[in-house]
C-alpha cells in the first residue's frame, strides 16, 4: 500500500518568465504537491505531532517561491522537491505538477510534472554538489 499527503491547487502569484510581458509582475500559477511516505507510516494517539505537517510544508513552499523572481520552471521545481524532502524524513517519493494558468491565450496552462524518490534525489544533490 502506498500513503499519500496531497496537497492540491495550491493557487500563488508567481514572479516567473522569460519573457518580458511575465516580468511586469508575479502571475497565477498553480502547485500541485504529493508526498509518498514510509510504509510504517501510521499515527495512533491522533495528534497532530504524530504526522507529517502539512501547514509547514505549503507555508515553506508559498514563502519560497513568492520571494524572488524564477526564469524557469525547472528551478522553482527543483526548490519545491528540497523543500519536500527536506520537511520530513518519513518522506519517501515527491509527486509535483506545476502549471503556469495565464501564459497562453489557446491552453489552460504550461507547466511541469516530476515524480521523483528520495534515493534518486539524494543521488542528484550528491552529483550537483561542490566538492570543498
Amino acid at each position: 500500500m502506498e500513503k499519500w499527503i496531497r496537497l492540491v491547487g495550491l493557487e500563488l502569484a508567481v514572479s516567473i518568465g522569460i519573457h518580458a510581458f511575465e516580468r511586469e509582475g508575479p502571475q497565477p500559477y498553480r502547485l500541485d504537491i504529493g508526498l509518498r511516505l514510509r510504509n510504517d507510516y501510521i499515527v495512533r494517539r491522533d495528534t497532530s505531532a504524530e504526522t507529517v505537517d502539512y501547514d509547514l510544508l505549503r507555508q515553506r513552499v508559498k514563502t519560497h517561491v513568492q520571494a524572488k523572481h524564477f526564469n524557469l520552471q525547472e528551478t522553482l521545481m527543483q526548490d519545491v522537491l528540497a523543500i519536500c524532502f527536506s520537511l520530513d524524513s518519513r518522506v519517501m517519493a515527491v509527486d509535483v505538477q506545476t502549471a503556469k494558468t495565464a501564459v497562453y491565450d489557446d491552453c489552460q496552462a504550461v507547466g511541469l510534472h516530476y515524480c521523483m524518490d528520495r534515493q534518486d534525489y539524494d543521488l542528484e544533490q550528491m552529483a550537483h554538489s561542490v566538492p570543498s
